[in-house]
């Protein structure tokens, strides 16, 4: 077991979390096609948009102690931190976790049927243990124990359920009863046991404290990613609501690139700050953002290319509608991965909620495009999406804005502009050239063609930003 508490170099955890990145977005698309050729879009997306909706709201449900957790627990591995956040978990979530449910029933949200209420209810706290016991993983910097926690939870335990239970209602209850045992078994594994003598209400105060201060950032982030399909699903049919979550689940594919970087960086830059110094982190982070923007802007290109085929060949079936959803959606990418990867540095070197100010103001944004949309009686789908898009633009470049303030770094320059506009033009240059092959040619040679070049630029150039990635990641 001790491979599951080990602390890793910088470069290594973030290789570690970047590879289980990629196999958990492999298990979630495995899980997505799974319901959808199985059960059909009907099922896949109610049970998208049920999922969506809890998982946008786990900040708010943990009062932030996915954050502060890891925040305190970084600088000085003081166990007693561990301790006080589960107190305060147990007596904060639970309560929450229930009235969140009972408000999501009231208020007529679609998906949420009143008869399985306890099922939501388990559901939700499962997903919540999941997320305390990642949190001490990470602050503890055991990233390959944390990785393990997420590929459990999020792709092996819910694509087991799915295969063996058949109805939607009853997959909810046995994955929240399941992650639920397997996370609160973690947790305590991790924590050696629970120590109630630790109890400090001065503790106790400081994680609520410095998790409620973020509290409104993970409001705004709910009404962000969760918003627009509730919005959709009110007026709309599943399948829609099922092509947008899968588009999201396509945008969410950034989480590759900003879960090594923020999930690593939140603790590290938290020991820095407390021990005075910055440098060594600051030159790395600047390489991992240009990184995460451009692999996010062609990662966006390819998809919008391939929009009609992803869907054919991920969900099995072909539709206009779908592949228009995807195209509009899929420009967010960019934004949604500048945002992402600047909320742990910007959480992490101030105590103070700036994360809280930039998502609010993107949320109102979001939602005066929405109220507009409705008054002149636009297009619902149309306006969902656009509103999606413009709110996440709006974010980044807030985020950029603090990140410039904080780390005082450059962020451009002509050889990462370079790079995306030739990146963007060969993606389109082979598009072309595998136009009248078979459709899964054209798909999987363009993926394959596209991580040769990739792998070989990476390696042969000289200078830039790139040259300074390999040097990062390949350094002894």
């Amino acid at each position: 077991m001790n491979i599951i508490n080990k602390n890793l170099s910088l470069k290594y955890d973030i290789i570690v979390t970047f590879i289980n990145g990629i196999i958990v977005i492999g298990g979630i698309f495995i899980l997505n096609g799974l319901i959808a050729r199985i059960h059909g879009l009907d099922m896949l997306g109610e049970f998208l948009l049920v999922k969506r909706t809890i998982s946008s709201s786990m900040g708010i449900l943990l009062i932030g102690l996915n954050i502060a957790l890891p925040n305190y627990l970084s600088r000085n591995f003081d166990k007693s931190y561990a301790d006080n956040s589960y107190v305060l978990f147990m007596l904060a979530t639970f309560p929450l976790t229930v009235l969140s449910i009972i408000s999501a029933i009231w208020f007529d949200i679609k998906g949420f049927n009143e008869n399985y209420f306890w099922y939501y209810v388990i559901f939700t706290f499962g997903m919540c243990s999941q997320f305390m016991t990642y949190a001490i993983f990470r602050g503890y910097m055991n990233m390959i124990g944390a990785n393990i926690i997420q590929l459990i939870g999020a792709a092996i335990i819910p694509i087991l359920v799915f295969i063996y239970v058949p109805t939607l209602h009853d997959s909810l209850f046995w994955i929240g009863f399941i992650s639920i045992l397997v996370m609160i078994s973690s947790f305590l594994f991790r924590n050696q046991g629970f120590r109630l003598y630790t109890i400090n209400a001065d503790k106790i105060k400081k994680l609520f404290l410095y998790g409620f201060e973020r509290v409104p950032s993970f409001i705004s982030q709910f009404i962000l990613l969760a918003g627009v399909p509730i919005y959709i699903a009110q007026k709309v049919d599943f399948d829609s609501v099922a092509y947008f979550n899968s588009s999201l689940s396509l945008v969410r594919l950034a989480l590759i690139i900003v879960n090594p970087i923020g999930l690593v960086l939140l603790p590290r830059i938290s020991n820095k700050v407390a021990t005075g110094s910055l440098e060594e982190i600051n030159k790395k982070l600047f390489i991992l953002l240009k990184a995460g923007i451009f692999f996010s802007v062609i990662t966006s290109i390819f998809c919008y290319s391939n929009a009609a085929l992803i869907f054919k060949y991920w969900l099995g079936s072909e539709s206009y509608k779908g592949a228009q959803i995807l195209r509009f959606t899929i420009l967010a990418l960019p934004f949604y991965t500048l945002a992402g990867l600047s909320r742990s540095p910007i959480d992490a070197i101030s105590e103070r909620g700036y994360n809280s100010i930039i998502y609010t103001i993107s949320a109102i944004i979001m939602l005066l495009i929405l109220y507009a949309g409705k008054i002149l009686e636009f297009d619902f789908l149309h306006t969902a999406i656009i509103s999606f898009l413009a709110s996440y633009i709006i974010l980044a470049f807030l985020s950029m804005y603090l990140i410039k303030k904080f780390y005082k770094s450059k962020l451009w320059n002509y050889k990462l502009f370079r790079d995306i506009i030739v990146g963007g033009f060969i993606i389109y240059i082979i598009n072309y050239l595998l136009i009248g092959m078979s459709d899964l040619f054209q798909l999987l040679g363009q993926t394959i063609i596209y991580l040769l070049i990739g792998l070989f630029y990476i390696l042969k150039v000289k200078t830039g930003w790139m040259a300074e990635l390999r040097g990062f990641l390949f350094a002894r």
